[in-house]
């Protein structure tokens, strides 16, 4: 399926305000209108004029540009689509076509949305946060899963900070390693990093953020370990607020990153994190799985473990889901 663009009037919608758009002025964009109808942004008609209802959910280009400070690259170069099989592999393109650090591509579904350890990410029409952003680290290669680790602070705190004040219940928020983000004890978020191959232009990270934000964002088949951030919250977040606040956490987190405070990144997500150190996990390994205790992050970011046999091992890459009480 070919992807579809966010129709380039929603940018010119959202930077007029009010104000709005004088049909007569340009009957070339009614196609454009329609489509944006169609997804669901909201348009009105006054008199002459459309405008766009102001929405802290609607993904417009121009209010995630204004909204998102610039700390980490000089601005921020958006890239919207309605429907994509995968931010991942658009931001990718971008970067193997030069794109710069800052770039961001989003998409209100994804029809081949990428999880780790090839798995799909369900990712149905305007229910979810479905974004990549383009990073050129200067660090050297070895420290950059350690953006992943940044990535997963991030999403934390910008799902802590857009609920606060707002949620009808405690929010228990937890990171599990190494790219999830847990409400309740399930999944609501999830990263996904990939980077370009050698010689396939300047270095580049893709971060990639999956987030389960309204109704309808988790098959039924996942509900028992996956949930959304309006269940939890037991009210609407608004898409664009968590994105732009995930955006201004992670700047943050990049600048720490090429200054080299390695160190403390860990220890940020160690302290929002309840699995790095004694608790009792599963390490699948295909069809199989072993017992072990977790016992700390390595400077890499791999986490350290115990198998039951008392043998230390470093997980660097593997499936790591924690054992429940009842042992299973």
């Amino acid at each position: 399926m070919s992807p579809i663009a966010l129709p380039g009037i929603l940018t010119d919608l959202g930077h007029v305000g009010e104000a709005g758009l004088r049909l007569q002025d340009a009957p070339w964009f009614e196609r454009e209108l329609e489509l944006c109808r169609e997804w669901g942004f909201g348009l009105e008609t006054v008199g002459d004029r459309v405008r766009l209802r102001p929405d802290p959910d609607a993904l417009v280009p121009y209010w995630i540009q204004k909204e998102t400070p610039a700390l980490a690259w000089e601005w921020l170069r958006t890239h919207g689509f309605l429907s994509v099989d995968s931010t991942n592999r658009e931001a990718l393109d971008l970067a193997r076509r030069g794109a710069p650090g800052g770039s961001l591509v989003w998409a209100e579904e994804q029809t081949a949305g990428k999880g780790r350890l090839g798995r799909d990410w369900f990712s149905p029409r305007k229910t979810g946060l479905y974004a990549s952003l383009v990073v050129r680290p200067a660090r050297e290669r070895e420290h950059w899963p350690l953006l992943g680790h940044v990535a997963a602070v991030s999403l934390h705190d910008a799902i802590s900070a857009c609920v606060v004040g707002m949620a009808a219940r405690r929010l228990d928020i937890d990171l599990k390693w190494p790219n999830d983000v847990l409400l309740g004890g399930r999944k609501c978020a999830g990263i996904l990093l990939e980077s370009l191959p050698a010689g396939e232009g300047a270095p580049a990270v893709v971060v990639g953020v999956g987030v389960d934000v309204h109704p309808g964002s988790v098959p039924e088949e996942l509900e028992a370990e996956a949930v959304s951030v309006d269940e939890m919250a037991g009210r609407a977040v608004p898409r664009r607020l968590l994105l732009v606040t995930f955006l201004y956490h992670f700047q943050k987190g990049c600048r720490d990153f090429e200054a080299g405070d390695f160190v403390g990144i860990l220890e940020r997500w160690k302290a929002r994190s309840s699995m790095w150190d004694g608790a009792p996990v599963w390490i699948h390994e295909g069809e199989h799985r072993r017992a072990a205790v977790t016992c700390g992050l390595d400077e890499s970011g791999a986490l350290l473990v115990r198998t039951e046999e008392g043998a230390p091992e470093t997980v660097v890459a593997g499936d790591v889901r924690v054992r429940a009480r009842d042992g299973r």
